[in-house]
């Protein structure tokens, strides 16, 4: 049941962010994306201590004693969630001017920065 409702969850967030087409956009701009994260990553206008959670959360999703990862479904679930809200809490600690430096230089100027 739990399963359910987790999936429930992520269905209405995948609507919530523009259904198949945001992300097909989201997969198109993907390395845009990435980009934009090591120049963020680099910059040391950004906090340490962003930096550090960040780096983190992508360690734990890797990490071969993430125990969660051997129940199908669920383990990857939760690497997604995990590494999805180390990244928007990130992107919030960003200070507005580098990020909108950053976001300029690599060209990313799209409906899903307006929101942010």
């Amino acid at each position: 049941m739990n399963l359910i409702k987790q999936l429930w969850r992520l269905v209405k967030l995948q609507r919530r962010f523009g259904g198949v087409k945001g992300a097909m956009h989201l997969i198109q701009s993907g390395p845009k994306y990435v980009m934009l994260y090591q120049r963020l990553l680099t910059d040391p206008r950004v906090p340490a201590w962003s930096k550090a959670m960040l780096l983190g959360a992508l360690g734990f999703a890797v990490s071969p004693l993430n125990i969660p990862n051997y129940i199908p479904v669920v383990g990857a679930l939760d690497d997604i969630g995990i590494i999805l809200f180390a990244g928007n809490l990130f992107m919030k600690n960003v200070p507005a001017h580098v990020l909108a430096e950053h976001r300029l230089a690599v060209g990313i100027t799209d409906m899903f920065d307006q929101a942010a």
